[in-house]
């Protein structure tokens, strides 16, 4: 019975493992801010490794349409934090559009929107 009990422990364990995804923790421009100035790169923090490669990031304007942005990269080597150069921003509102895989292969996606001041 004792053996039974270890391995439903560990079955728990590798299953809550198994079912993570990489959800965003932290951003810059924040979620919701309103910028002083205009920000050169934004900065996306998410709570797990991601593979970059089946990831995205995309930078909308107040018209909507989409503004080009100057590549996604990885800022370090704990491949939880995209980078992405910004083109020089005008005053008003952006909406960011991110998905992302993470290295356990779930697919996790979301939107945010931020201001910059004048």
């Amino acid at each position: 019975m004792r053996s039974f009990r270890s391995f439903a422990m560990v079955l728990c364990v590798v299953g809550s493992q198994a079912q993570a995804h990489a959800f965003l923790m932290k951003s810059d421009p924040a979620v919701g801010s309103a910028a002083a100035g205009k920000p050169p790169v934004l900065r996306l923090e998410f709570s797990e490794a991601i593979e970059l490669g089946f990831s995205g990031v995309e930078l909308l304007g107040g018209s909507g349409s989409a503004l080009p942005l100057n590549g996604v990269r990885f800022a370090d080597d704990t491949h939880k934090v995209l980078l992405t150069g910004l083109p020089p921003l005008t005053p008003g509102a952006y909406h960011v559009k991110w998905h992302v895989v993470s290295v356990d292969t779930h697919r996790t996606e979301g939107e945010f929107a931020f201001t910059v001041k004048p």
